[in-house]
């Protein structure tokens, strides 16, 4: 597995960090540094500012940059099986965007929120932007675990959550872990259901859901048994991403898997709103899969 590892100086970036020490040591490893310079001249640029002196403190952060990367790749080198270091300039969305596709990686590894050159401007949207645009699968990592056992992986028959459930079936996680596969069953509006009771068709009954869903769900669990997990399944009824976020809390996951939404077109790499949802108000971290 080829990943993508977003660093900077924030204490977020250690949460990815430390999430690449879970996983086995069989990965090239990019990683990489954004030095937002437009932020920058944006923060620092004044009357009492001069060009040279943004330009100064540019170096004195790319600097920087420098000594976090070889910092990060001593501590990882004996997780990978090769590491690269990629110092970049600009937005760093956009940056971590393009050097997934330059250099074709599987995952991007990211904090849940990053800092610029200062801690007084928080890039909260930059893990949001990665999320919706990438051309793989990202991990947002929001937690410190001392060991990554606990998985919630969310499916509803699509080929979106098949492709989760078959990229966690390949994720190099170093030691076994449980496997809590969920899927939750959103009944139709009542609106909805008053308007198909007066048509020829009938209206979907619960029980039937829930044996289909569970079908389904034993048939992904059965796809887990020759991999390092123990796994158990559970259907339920409500709305998706508020089900799924309240189970994470009461199963004490580390770790919620999804699907994002495929779309057509220019539109196919946005997120879905169940994906999106839980992305920004799970407490733990979040592997969107593509």
């Amino acid at each position: 597995m080829t990943i993508l590892l977003a660093v900077d100086s924030s204490s977020h970036a250690k949460h990815a960090v430390q999430m690449v020490k879970h996983l086995s040591g069989e990965m090239n490893l990019f990683i990489l540094y954004v030095v937002d310079v437009p932020a920058l001249k944006h923060a620092y640029l004044s009357s009492a500012c001069s060009e040279s002196d943004v330009e100064s403190y540019r170096k004195e952060i790319a600097r920087l940059s420098q000594h976090i990367l070889h910092d990060t790749r001593d501590e990882l080198l004996p997780f990978a099986r090769k590491i690269q270091l990629i110092a970049d300039n600009g937005d760093p969305a956009e940056c971590i965007i393009q050097t997934a596709e330059e250099q074709q990686v599987d995952l991007i590894l990211l904090g849940h929120r990053g800092m610029t050159g200062s801690a007084m401007f928080l890039l909260g949207g930059v893990s949001q932007k990665v999320a919706t645009y990438a051309p793989c699968s990202v991990l947002v990592c929001k937690e410190d675990y001392p060991a990554l056992d606990r998985i919630l992986l969310a499916v509803d028959g699509s080929e979106a959550s098949s492709a989760a459930a078959q990229f966690l079936g390949k994720f190099p996680l170093k030691s076994p872990s449980h496997v809590m596969i969920e899927m939750v069953w959103a009944p139709p509006p009542s609106s909805l259901l008053a308007s198909v009771a007066k048509s020829a068709c009938v209206a979907p009954n619960t029980a039937s859901a829930k044996s289909q869903g569970e079908t389904f769900l034993h048939k992904v669990a059965m796809g887990f048994q020759h991999n390092p997990y123990t796994v158990n399944y559970e259907w339920k009824c409500g709305d998706p991403p508020q089900v799924i976020l309240e189970s994470a809390i009461q199963h004490e996951i580390q770790l919620i898997v999804v699907g994002a939404r495929g779309l057509k077109g220019m539109k196919r790499f946005l997120l879905g709103s169940v994906s999106q949802k839980i992305l920004e108000h799970a407490s733990c971290s979040v592997l969107i899969v593509r």
